[in-house]
């Protein structure tokens, strides 16, 4: 085994200080040395499990003893030094900050002081029906650091001043139809927000629009002023066809982060070994290094198809496996000491990226999984919203997959139509859990029982409740944390399951339209 570069001692406390809900970036604060540093990918390999899975972890005690005794090193970088934490920013469609961008002149009129920069833009009137210089505009900002599009304020000659929309128009259109527009015309789709401003009796429309994790947005069809297959940005006061040295500087980034996401599986690959490790190449479906054999078991056999090269033939949903060389079945009984690698996705993940909002580079693949499940009370709005895809759509792929569980596929398919909810009437008990969770942004969750306590009451949320939908999401990433640290507690997971989905039933569910 190679020699690490942590302590056991060290391990221990850090597995007590996940186990009390802490995050990774302050765990490292009492770990990291300028001749040694620790990484959060390296904490969230003690927290899988992964990296040092043999050692105990330290107390509760013991960890408050070492950080209350705690002295930083004279020659640990400043970077590491503890700062306050800076307050949460406030919801970027809330009604303070929207009328923080308006003011009302001597003369008794509104006007936008915000202006016409490269994070806004105004327009005097709405319509739906050629909307291709907006859309212009939803690019541009998706592939600069995002924006507000307000509806209803006039251009610059007239000083910004807020007219108001003429009719219904805005109003009435719901976020499934807006959702469909922009999905038709721009890959991938930006992720945006819709909201209307009243002004004493004037009313302004706002599409909210935010930066994409993975640029470049690009048109993907021509309507109006849009073209297809350009790439616009977002500069100050217009939206134009991208320049070389921004769409550089977006590409560059774009591998700057796969470098950064793919550091962690090089850094284990150098971990086991090359006498212990293997590649997948997902390009085409090959195991690469290493002389030995990978075993099937003959069960899973039964639901994959092997098409040997040269026969090829496409189906749609069926799992395949390209063979080069011959398949044989094997016992089971030889296959049980054999240490095995689980598919990508895995409830964990699925649970995690949601809890996280991590994009996914293939959203439909934990849909698909969440119907493989047996307990499939699982967030899937998320990924059908990453992935584009209306309700309607999402009940004819899962129909596709034919081997998903039959009460899984009967279940997702009523939540999808509506026949089903997620929500749980809260009770005098878990009632007054949720409303102090609701009024207390700083709880905190160490242990199991108060984390089944907490996911339990979250189950009673409801649409009114968005403006603490990121304040839920903290208390599932601590009630994860504790989970991880606990021995497997499945009873926990199930609590942690259900708080989740019903949070995506909410959150993201109004953001997959039906058709």
């Amino acid at each position: 085994m190679p020699k690490r570069s942590i302590t056991d001692e060290e391990i221990g406390l850090i597995k007590a200080m996940l186990r009390m809900g802490m995050k990774n970036k302050d765990i490292q604060f009492y770990f990291n040395r300028q001749d040694r540093a620790v990484n959060s990918g390296r904490i969230t390999g003690i927290r899988d499990r992964s990296y040092g899975p043999e050692i105990a972890a330290a107390s509760e005690d013991e960890a408050k003893a070492f950080m209350a005794s705690f002295t930083p090193s004279a020659v640990v970088s400043p970077v590491f030094v503890a700062a306050p934490v800076p307050a949460k920013p406030a919801d970027p469609i809330c009604e303070a900050v929207l009328r923080s961008f308006f003011a009302k002149d001597s003369d008794g009129i509104w006007r936008c002081i915000a202006g016409e920069s490269d994070e806004f833009e105004c327009k005097e009137n709405f319509n739906l029906k050629g909307f291709g210089k907006p859309l212009k505009t939803i690019a541009g900002f998706a592939n600069h650091r995002g924006g507000y599009l307000f509806f209803g304020v006039k251009d610059k000659p007239d000083g910004f001043a807020v007219c108001g929309l003429k009719d219904d128009r805005f109003t009435d259109t719901d976020q499934n139809k807006f959702s469909q527009t922009i999905r038709a015309a721009l890959e991938p789709t930006p992720r945006f927000r819709v909201a209307t401003l009243k002004l004493d009796q004037l009313i302004v429309g706002v599409i909210h629009v935010e930066a994409h994790n993975s640029k470049p947005v690009i048109a993907g069809k021509t309507e109006n002023e849009l073209i297809e297959g350009f790439i616009y940005y977002r500069y100050p006061g217009e939206t134009r066809p991208i320049c070389y040295a921004d769409l550089r500087a977006i590409l560059d980034e774009r591998d700057k982060q796969s470098r950064e996401s793919i550091m962690p599986m090089v850094q284990r690959l150098l971990e086991l070994g090359p006498q212990d490790a293997m590649v997948a190449n997902l390009a085409d479906g090959q195991l690469e290094g290493g002389q030995r054999s990978i075993l099937i078991d003959p069960k899973s056999l039964e639901q994959i198809k092997f098409i040997r090269e040269g026969e090829f033939n496409e189906v749609d949903g069926a799992p395949t496996l390209r063979v080069i060389g011959d398949a044989q079945t094997v016992p089971t009984e030889i296959l049980s000491p054999v240490r095995t690698v689980r598919e990508e996705v895995t409830v964990d993940a699925i649970l995690r990226n949601f809890i996280n909002r991590t994009p996914v580079e293939q959203p439909l693949s934990y849909f698909k999984q969440v119907s493989h499940e047996q307990g499939y009370t699982l967030p899937i709005f998320y990924y059908l919203h990453l992935a584009g895809q209306s309700r309607k759509e999402a009940a004819a792929t899962l129909r596709s997959y034919k081997n998903a569980r039959e009460n899984s596929r009967v279940e997702i398919t009523k939540l999808l139509n509506g026949k089903r909810t997620l929500h749980l009437k809260l009770g005098s008990t878990r009632g007054a859990t949720f409303n102090r969770i609701y009024n207390d942004p700083e709880t905190t969750i160490a242990t199991s029982r108060q984390a089944k306590d907490v996911c339990s009451a979250l189950t009673g949320m409801w649409e009114a409740d968005a403006p603490k939908f990121d304040h839920f999401h903290s208390l599932l990433q601590m009630s994860l944390a504790v989970w991880e640290a606990s021995d497997n507690d499945r009873d926990l997971l199930g609590y942690i399951r259900r708080a989740a989905s019903r949070l995506d039933e909410l959150e993201y569910g109004a953001l997959v339209p039906n058709e």
